[in-house]
């Protein structure tokens, strides 16, 4: 009996202890979701600096920070199809909040590209949706180029000569050469550079015949005069430029708006999902972003982490068939 006294007295003796460390453990974490941000916190965008993406998520990352009450800084992490960043933070980060990235439509298409060692439904926590983008054709004012009619007569007598540049391999911006060149029937040759800022310096230098890019990329060389559009991949014609006729519209069947958002690594605590996504929330509502919305021509395309998980998960599946349409898809 008094080893089974003994034995009942133990076995309570560590219930209690467990009990107590669970409960300290709780309240540890409890407390550090309640401080949290208590430092700065780091945003990759897998974009070169000066392009849209990078001046979006610098204007977000300001009037975020502000919300939180910590600076939130930008690292500039180009390469792999703007997914470098977040897979990369997906891989080494903890999910504390303090290391998130921005996600492009690149993120959900490159898997069907290449073989990679990640997964855009399973490695991250989807925290908002943000914007989205209008991706236009443009040549140089100069060029003999009117119309997308003019350029793809001129690829077809003259194939492979006709240079595209974007903002780089694997891009939205890449993957639209390839299935405008395929449903064209056309052969056009795609140069990927580290920025969209760099695809429109060497489209006016006339190192390239053309470029395929977001328009807030070579709106100020349209105003300027050196960049003419031939083409937006809108669903309708926009009505700042009517007279640009959309890709559907020409018979080709492209309409692509590709949205974009914030995303951390994958186990992240839903409270500090939340502090993010509120954030990020009040910087798209502002007056401040909304003028640089307007100025860049992007579309407010807003998310919370349940929908933009689920969008996520189905454009993954979406961008396959597109992916192959543009025989990018890896075998």
């Amino acid at each position: 009996m008094k080893n089974i006294w003994a034995a009942k007295h133990a076995a309570s003796r560590i219930f209690w202890l467990g009990l107590a460390l669970l409960l300290a453990l709780s309240a540890s974490l409890a407390k550090a979701d309640g401080d949290y941000p208590n430092r700065p916190i780091r945003l990759l965008v897998g974009f070169g600096a000066g392009g849209p993406t990078d001046l979006t998520f610098r204007k977000l990352a300001e009037l975020a920070g502000k919300e939180l009450g910590q600076p939130i800084i930008v690292e500039n992490k180009p390469g792999a199809g703007a997914t470098l960043a977040p897979s990369t933070m997906a891989r080494v980060d903890k999910p504390d909040g303090y290391t998130i990235a921005a996600a492009t439509a690149g993120l959900l298409r490159f898997p069907h590209m290449q073989k990679v060692d990640w997964n855009p439904t399973r490695d991250f926590t989807w925290i908002a949706g943000l914007g989205g983008y209008t991706f236009v054709l443009a040549v140089k004012s100069s060029s003999p180029f009117r119309s997308v009619a003019d350029l793809v007569a001129y690829a077809k007598a003259n194939p492979g000569k006709v240079s595209v540049g974007t903002a780089g391999a694997g891009t939205t911006m890449h993957l639209l050469t390839e299935a405008f060149g395929g449903m064209a029937g056309v052969e056009l040759t795609h140069i990927g550079f580290k920025s969209s800022s760099e695809a429109a310096t060497n489209l006016i230098g006339g190192h390239t015949v053309a470029a395929l890019d977001a328009v807030g990329s070579v709106l100020p060389f349209v105003e300027s005069g050196d960049l003419r559009l031939l083409m937006s991949f809108d669903a309708q014609p926009a009505d700042w430029m009517p007279s640009v006729p959309t890709a559907k519209s020409l018979g080709y069947d492209l309409v692509y708006p590709a949205p974009y958002g914030l995303v951390g690594p994958k186990g992240m605590n839903p409270a500090v999902v939340t502090k993010l996504n509120t954030a990020f929330k009040a910087a798209i509502d502002s007056p401040e972003y909304a003028k640089l919305l307007k100025s860049l021509r992007q579309t407010y395309w807003y998310k919370g982490p349940p929908e933009y998980e689920a969008w996520a998960r189905e454009f993954f599946v979406s961008e396959r068939s597109l992916v192959e349409r543009a025989k990018l898809g890896r075998p």
